[in-house]
C-alpha cells in the first residue's frame, strides 16, 4: 500500500495518536520506496570516499553552488562490496584513475531509508564518461596556470634551513593540530630550543584564503626573523580543503621568499598548497617531527665532528710525542758518537805529536853525536862554537815543542781531527776543538773573516 505524505501530514497535524520514532522512520522508509519506484541517475561531487574492511565503499556526496564553494546539498551513499568490486575495476580502466575525493560523478542510485541509519543512496552503477568533477578541474587549471607562469616550483628551489629554529606559524589559534605541533616541539628529547610566532588566520570557509594571504603579508614584513614558514590546519572534512586550492593563495605560497612547510592535516588528499610548498607532510605532528629530525641530524653531525676533532687532536699529540722522543734519542745518540769520535781524534793527534817529537829529538841526538865526534877532532875553538850552536839548536827544539807552546799561551785548533791551518773552505756551523794547556774547548763557527 502506498502512503500519501500529505495525508500523513494532515493526520499528524490533527494531533492523532503519536508515533514512536521507529514507527515514523518505518513510515519514511516505506514512503521513500513508494515515492522512488525506479532507480535515478544523479550528478554529484565526491567529498569523501572510503572502503572498509568488508569491501563496501562509502561516499559522501556534495553539490556546490555555481562559481562558489557554498554547499547546496550533502548526502551519504554506499556501494555494496558485490557491486563495488566490478565498478571499481571498470572505472579505473576507463578513466585511468581511482574513485576519489574531488571527482564529479554520474551515478545510478536507489534511494533508501533505514530506521537506524537514516537516508542513504545505494549506488548501482557509475558512468565512467562523467569522470572529473569541477573541483578537480579547477585544481588542475590552477596548477597548469602556475606552471605556465613558471612559479610552480619556485618555493621548492629555496634552500632548506640547516637549523630551522625560528618558525612563523600560520594557523587558526583554535586549530586542532596547533597544540599538538607546539607540544611536540616543546617536549623534544634533544632539548632543542625552538621559537614559534603565531600569525592567526582562518583555515576554512569563504574568508580563509584572504585571511591566509594577510598572514603571509605580516610574515613578509619580518621575514629576516624567521627560518621557515609553517602552514598548519589540523584535520577536517575534504570539502573544507577548497580554500587551499585557490590560485591567489597558491601563487603567493609558491613565490614566498622563505621555505614553506605545510601540515594541513588530511591523510587522504593533497591540496594545491601542498603541491607548491617546499615540503608537505600529512599532519601538524608530522611537521613538528620533520623539524626536530633536521635539528637531530645537525646535532649528530656536530657530535661526529667533535669526536673526529678530538680523535685527530689526540692522534696529533701522540704523533708529536713520538717525534719528540725520536729526536731526543737521536740527539743523545749523535752526541755520544761525536764525543767518542772527538776523543779518538784527540788521542790520535796526541799520539802523532809524541811520535813526531821523539823522532825529531832522535834525529837531533844523532846529529849531536856526530858533532861530538867531529868536535873531538877539531880545535878547542871550533868545539866551543859547535857547543854554542848546539845550545841554540836545543833551545829551538824546545821552542817547537807543542807542550811549551801551550804553556806560553798558544792553542791548537782542530777540525774533524786535523789541525786547522786556514779558514778557507771552513763552512759555518763547523764543530771545532781548541786545545789549551789545561784542557780542551769545543766550539761551533758562526762567521769567518779572511
Amino acid at each position: 500500500m502506498k502512503h500519501n505524505f500529505s495525508d500523513f501530514t494532515q493526520a499528524e497535524t490533527g494531533r492523532a495518536q503519536p508515533k514512536t520514532l521507529y514507527e515514523l522512520n518505518n513510515m519514511l522508509r516505506r514512503g521513500i520506496r513508494d515515492l522512488f519506484p525506479e532507480n535515478l541517475w544523479v550528478q554529484a561531487e565526491i567529498a569523501e570516499c572510503k572502503e572498509n574492511a568488508s569491501g563496501h565503499c562509502y561516499l559522501e556526496l556534495v553539490e556546490k553552488q555555481e562559481d562558489s564553494d557554498y554547499l547546496r546539498a550533502r548526502a551519504k551513499a554506499v556501494i555494496w562490496s558485490n557491486v563495488w568490486i566490478f565498478l571499481r575495476e571498470a572505472f579505473t580502466q576507463q578513466t585511468g584513475s581511482q574513485l576519489q575525493a574531488g571527482q564529479k560523478i554520474l551515478i545510478l542510485v536507489k534511494p533508501d531509508f533505514h530506521e537506524l541509519y537514516g537516508l542513504s543512496l545505494v549506488v548501482l552503477d557509475i558512468d565512467p564518461a562523467y569522470t572529473v568533477g569541477e573541483w578537480a578541474l579547477r585544481r588542475r587549471a590552477v596548477l597548469s596556470r602556475l606552471e605556465q607562469e613558471g612559479v610552480l616550483e619556485l618555493n621548492k628551489e629555496l634552500d632548506w634551513p640547516r637549523l630551522p629554529q625560528r618558525l612563523a606559524v600560520i594557523s587558526s589559534p583554535t586549530a586542532a593540530g596547533l597544540e599538538d605541533f607546539r607540544h611536540q616541539l616543546q617536549h623534544n628529547s634533544g632539548g632543542f630550543v625552538i621559537y614559534t610566532c603565531l600569525f592567526p588566520a582562518l583555515m576554512q570557509g569563504a574568508q580563509a584564503e584572504s585571511s591566509i594571504l594577510e598572514a603571509l603579508d605580516r610574515v613578509l614584513e619580518h621575514q629576516e626573523l624567521f627560518d621557515l614558514v609553517v602552514l598548519i590546519r589540523g584535520g577536517g572534512a575534504t570539502v573544507d580543503l577548497s580554500c587551499f586550492d585557490g590560485y591567489e593563495l597558491a601563487s603567493a605560497l609558491a613565490q614566498f621568499p622563505l621555505p614553506l612547510l605545510s601540515g594541513i592535516g588530511h591523510e587522504r588528499d593533497r591540496s594545491v598548497a601542498d603541491m607548491v610548498a617546499h615540503t608537505s607532510v600529512k599532519t601538524p605532528t608530522a611537521a613538528a617531527e620533520l623539524i626536530l629530525s633536521c635539528l637531530e641530524q645537525e646535532d649528530r653531525k656536530i657530535e661526529d665532528m667533535a669526536a673526529s676533532l678530538l680523535d685527530m687532536g689526540q692522534e696529533a699529540i701522540s704523533a708529536g710525542v713520538r717525534q719528540l722522543q725520536f729526536y731526543k734519542e737521536r740527539i743523545v745518540q749523535l752526541s755520544s758518537v761525536q764525543k767518542n769520535r772527538g776523543q779518538l781524534q784527540i788521542q790520535k793527534i796526541e799520539s802523532e805529536l809524541r811520535w813526531a817529537a821523539r823522532e825529531r829529538l832522535q834525529q837531533r841526538r844523532h846529529c849531536l853525536d856526530a858533532a861530538v865526534q867531529t868536535i873531538g877532532l877539531l880545535s878547542p875553538q871550533i868545539l866551543a862554537r859547535q857547543l854554542q850552536r848546539l845550545d841554540v839548536l836545543k833551545l829551538k827544539l824546545e821552542a817547537y815543542s807543542p807542550e811549551l807552546q801551550l804553556k806560553r799561551g798558544f792553542s791548537i785548533t782542530l777540525h774533524q781531527g786535523r789541525i786547522l791551518r786556514s779558514a778557507e773552505g771552513l763552512p759555518p756551523g763547523s764543530l771545532l776543538e781548541t786545545r789549551l794547556e789545561d784542557g780542551r774547548v769545543f766550539s761551533k763557527t758562526i762567521q769567518k773573516q779572511t
